[in-house]
């Protein structure tokens, strides 16, 4: 059995740098949204079908320019926190699979993806069927949002197509209200699969919580209390703090 110390890649304070990020940013949406909406409702009345020429196109991006910049940044902020929050989870799999199989064992699972790394592990352990349960479920689609992404395709569109993942339109591109979606239920996910690696810890190193999931929490609670309301498509949307 080793000592009790691993060498993580640390992406868990990635994943804790981009929820700080992204709490701020958030902060600022409210009241950018806010100033933005007023001209841009002028905008609309004085162009009710806009021919997008050269001067309403320069009209309407000094209208928005700078809350699509920090629209931008949010995505970007967001999908840096699912992302880390996937190789984190691998990171606390792997680590369990030294800390309570043989080695044999868990260099054998190596080859494995995340999902079925789990099952076995699970099952080695003394719990088998977690295939149909819900932390095989989220580690299964937080593994799948960054292997799309790592390859280089659209998380929103299917990958067994390059045609329909890059050429084909989707009915609708994401917006600020789902993209923060997305990231809070694979986040809860990534939490609910380390907690599941902790309750079938036979190790004490690897049966105790940490401290960054509390922070997590922390900031998921505090990043839900954005409450967003859709006018007819996600890029259209109101925002509230509800605290």
């Amino acid at each position: 059995m080793p000592p009790p110390y691993w060498r993580s890649v640390g992406a868990i304070f990635h994943v804790l740098s981009a929820l700080g990020d992204l709490s701020g940013l958030l902060a600022r949406l409210i009241p950018l949204h806010r100033e933005t909406s007023g001209p841009l409702d002028e905008y609309f009345s004085q162009h009710p079908e806009a021919e997008e020429d050269d001067a309403e196109l320069e009209e309407f991006g000094a209208i928005c320019s700078d809350l699509v910049e920090l629209e931008h940044r949010i995505r970007l902020r967001a999908e840096l926190a699912i992302f880390m929050s996937a190789i984190d989870a691998e990171d606390t799999l792997n680590r369990f699979c030294i800390y309570n199989l043989h080695r044999d064992i868990a260099e054998s699972l190596e080859k494995l993806s995340p999902p079925e790394k789990l099952r076995v592990a699970s099952a080695v352990v003394g719990h088998p069927g977690v295939a149909g349960r819900d932390p095989y479920a989220a580690l299964k689609r937080l593994s799948a949002w960054r292997n799309a992404f790592a390859h280089g395709h659209p998380v929103d569109r299917p990958t067994k197509s390059l045609r329909h993942s890059h050429l084909v339109s989707p009915p609708e591109y994401p917006g600020v209200p789902d993209t923060i979606a997305t990231m809070v239920e694979l986040l809860n996910g990534y939490l609910r699969i380390c907690r599941y690696l902790e309750s079938i810890s036979l190790n004490s190193y690897t049966a105790s919580g940490s401290v960054e999931a509390e922070e997590i929490e922390d900031h998921l609670s505090d990043i839900t209390k954005y409450q967003f309301e859709c006018e007819g498509s996600t890029t259209v949307y109101t925002v509230r703090f509800v605290g």
